[in-house]
C-alpha cells in the first residue's frame, strides 16, 4: 500500500482554497493509497529548545545526549520518521505575507536535520526522504511568473523548492489557487481550472 502524507498547513478547514483543492486529489486517489493527514495546526507541534538544539548538535558530532536532550530529541525524530517513511506527499499551502504560514515553517525546522532528512559530501546536499510532491499553493492575488520571471513577491515557492529539494522529494508537482479573494464564484473558478490537473496527480499515485 502507498502512504501518502498529506500536510495541511492552513487552520481554516473546509473553508480553505487550499484544502479545496487537496480535497480534489485525496477523492481521486485509488484505494491503494492510505492517506496519512498531518493538520500543523491541530498538531501541537514542540517547540524549539535549548535542550532540543544541543541534542541537535551533540547527534550530528556523534556525542552522547543527556537524559532531558534524548527525550525532548526523539519527539523530533518521531515526526522525522513519519516524513520520511512516506512514499509520496501532499500540502495544503495558504499565501501568508507573501510566504508561508509560520506552523508549516515550524515544521519545517523540525524535520530538517543532517542525517535525518539529508546529508551533505563534496558534491552537496542529498535528500533522505524520497517521493513525489504536490504543492498546492493558495494566493489571494496572481503571483504567477512574470515575463518568464518568478513573481517579485512571491516567497511562497521558491523557498517550497529548495526546501522539498533539500530532502529529497521529487518530482515536485504546483497547483496554483490563485485570486481566491475575488469572490466566491472565482474561487470556484480557480479550483475548478485545476481539477483534471489535480485528479491526474492523484491518479499518479496508485
Amino acid at each position: 500500500m502507498t502512504n501518502l502524507l498529506y500536510i495541511n498547513a492552513s487552520p481554516r478547514g473546509d473553508l480553505s482554497a487550499a484544502n479545496q483543492a487537496a480535497s480534489i486529489f485525496t477523492d481521486a486517489l485509488a484505494d491503494s493509497v492510505q492517506v496519512n493527514r498531518l493538520n500543523l495546526f491541530e498538531a501541537k507541534l514542540p517547540e524549539i529548545t535549548l535542550e532540543v538544539t544541543a541534542a541537535k548538535m551533540k547527534f550530528a558530532m556523534g556525542l552522547e545526549l543527556s537524559e532531558e536532550e534524548a527525550r525532548q530529541w526523539t519527539v523530533i525524530t518521531n515526526l522525522v520518521s513519519q516524513f520520511v517513511e512516506a512514499d509520496g506527499y501532499l500540502f495544503s499551502i495558504p499565501m501568508w505575507n507573501f510566504s508561508i504560514p509560520y506552523k508549516l515553517k515550524q515544521y519545517i525546522d523540525l524535520v530538517t536535520h543532517p542525517g535525518l532528512t539529508f546529508t551533505s559530501d563534496e558534491n552537496g546536499p542529498k535528500g533522505i526522504a524520497s517521493g513525489p510532491a504536490t504543492l498546492i499553493y493558495a494566493r489571494g492575488g496572481d503571483y504567477s511568473p512574470k515575463d518568464g520571471r518568478p513573481d517579485p513577491f512571491d516567497f511562497q515557492s521558491p523557498y517550497m523548492n529548495a526546501w522539498t529539494r533539500l530532502v529529497g522529494l521529487e518530482p515536485i508537482s504546483e497547483v496554483l489557487v490563485q485570486k481566491t479573494m475575488a469572490g466566491p464564484d472565482a474561487l470556484s473558478k480557480t479550483i475548478e481550472a485545476q481539477k483534471n490537473h489535480l485528479t491526474a496527480l492523484a491518479r499518479g499515485m496508485g
